[in-house]
C-alpha cells in the first residue's frame, strides 16, 4: 500500500468515524431530551416513584481499526513505564482513539521511530562499524591463536558439526538447534 492510498485511506475512516460519532452524539440528545421531559413532570406531581432511571449513557462508535498500525504486529515487549505516560495511553483508550493499551502503545513507538529516524539512522552505520570491528578482532585473535598453537590452522574442511554464521563467520555449533537469527549479526541462518 503506498503512503498516498493510506492517507486516502486514513482519511475515509476518520469521516466514517466522524459521522458515527456525530450520528451516536445526536442520539443521545435525543434520549437526554426525553429523560428532561420524563422528570420535569413526575417531580410535579411530588411522587418518588415517577422519576425515571438515569439519563442514557452515550455510545460511541469505536475508531476504525483499519490502519497499518493496527495490524502486522507479532512480537511483544514487556516495558516499565512511568505513571504520567500510562495516564496518556489510558486516555487515548478511554477517548476510544484505540481499543487497546497495546495498540496506543504500538502506535506511540511506531511514531517515535519516525520521528527520530535521524538519531536511529545514526545507530545502524555506528552498529555497522561495531559489527565489522568484532570479525576484525575475531580474525586477529584467531590468527594469533594459530601462531601460538593454541588452535590448528583450518587447512581442512569444516565438518558438519561446525556451523557458522554466513556473513559474520561467527562459530553458531554451540547454539540451540531452533535458533534461526544469527545473535552477533542479526542475519538469518
Amino acid at each position: 500500500m503506498s503512503v498516498e492510498d493510506w492517507k486516502e485511506q486514513y482519511k475515509k475512516a476518520i469521516e466514517e468515524w466522524k459521522e458515527g460519532y456525530k450520528k451516536a452524539i445526536e442520539e443521545w440528545k435525543e434520549k437526554l431530551e426525553e429523560f428532561r421531559h420524563q422528570i420535569v413532570p413526575g417531580a410535579l406531581e411530588g411522587g418518588v416513584h415517577l422519576i425515571p432511571s438515569l439519563p442514557p449513557k452515550i455510545s460511541l462508535p469505536p475508531f476504525p481499526s483499519t490502519f497499518p498500525f493496527h495490524g502486522g504486529r507479532s512480537n511483544v515487549v514487556a516495558s516499565r513505564i512511568g505513571d504520567e505516560e500510562l495516564r496518556s495511553i489510558d486516555m487515548m483508550v478511554e477517548t476510544g482513539l484505540f481499543e487497546t493499551r497495546s495498540e496506543a502503545v504500538a502506535y506511540l513507538v511506531t511514531e517515535g521511530i519516525k520521528a527520530r529516524k535521524d538519531l536511529l539512522d545514526k545507530v545502524s552505520l555506528a552498529l555497522e562499524d561495531i559489527r565489522r570491528l568484532r570479525r576484525e578482532a575475531e580474525e586477529q585473535i584467531n590468527n594469533l591463536r594459530k601462531k601460538v598453537g593454541l588452535i590448528e590452522k583450518q587447512d581442512r574442511p569444516s565438518t558438519s558439526l561446525e556451523k557458522t554464521c554466513p556473513k559474520c563467520d561467527r562459530n553458531l555449533f554451540e547454539l540451540p538447534k531452533d535458533i534461526k537469527v544469527c545473535p552477533y549479526c542479526g542475519t538469518k541462518i
